[in-house]
């Protein structure tokens, strides 16, 4: 079928849009698939292809969820300045029935039998000879241990470095995971693991508003919050 074709114009560069022309009708072919137009219609469309097509289509896409960014490695130097330890705290470390000492310096090393080491469980391999977790073998003479202190420590690190919440978002989010934290460690439960029945107990306790509206949404809000702790430091 012999037909004259004239390029009207693209839409973001990317569909093209050509008018064939008969003499008593107009065929559009847009992407592949022909349409037949009055020569009048196909002239309106025509003057409007013309008029735009320069102007590109942008489409709204949502943002991807981002994954929680690595959590910090905490450290004693951390526990001291967030004042959850001071300088010349005395650890203790049980081994072979035998309660073992450490005394935090203020480079945050741990002194054992006059030898420095520089990280907890590298004090406990100076007194086991071997291999341990210091951060679940040590704690403060007559206190924490210090995987208790590093947990109180993070939670005063929720929600993270760069966050993207507004302030009063980040923290409340931060009111919760420490009030989380104290919770669970009373009733000696792992802070990062999560238990359903131990987080509505503690959500539960909370003082929320009376009216059943606020209080439910404010519930919902705290759920969140934990979802996002369990998240970003759950197994840690």
């Amino acid at each position: 079928m012999t037909q004259q074709s004239e390029y009207i114009g693209s839409i973001d560069g990317s569909i093209t849009i050509v008018i064939s022309r008969r003499s008593d009708e107009v065929v559009l072919v847009f992407g592949g698939v022909e349409i037949r137009l009055s020569v009048v219609d196909a002239s309106r469309l025509a003057n409007i292809l013309q008029s735009t097509a320069s102007i590109p289509i942008h489409y709204d896409k949502p943002e991807p969820v981002q994954p929680p960014p690595p959590p910090k490695r905490a450290t004693i130097s951390h526990l001291l300045e967030e004042e959850l330890i001071q300088v010349g705290t005395v650890l203790t470390m049980r081994h072979q029935n035998m309660d073992r000492l450490g005394t935090v310096t203020v480079d945050g090393k741990i002194v054992v039998d006059g030898y420095k080491e520089g990280s907890p469980s590298a004090a406990g391999q100076r007194v086991t000879g071997k291999t341990c977790n210091g951060w679940k073998e040590w704690r403060v003479h007559g206190g924490h241990r210090l995987v208790d202190l590093r947990w109180m420590l993070r939670a005063k690190w929720f929600p993270g470095e760069n966050h993207g919440y507004s302030e009063s978002t980040a923290r409340e989010k931060q009111m919760i995971a420490i009030g989380w934290v104290d919770y669970a460690l009373r009733k000696r439960l792992n802070p990062g693991v999560r238990n359903e029945l131990a987080i509505e107990n503690y959500l539960e306790n909370r003082q929320l508003y009376s009216d059943n509206r606020y209080k439910e949404k404010t519930l919902a809000n705290y759920r969140r919050h934990l979802r996002h702790w369990f998240n970003y430091y759950g197994g840690a």
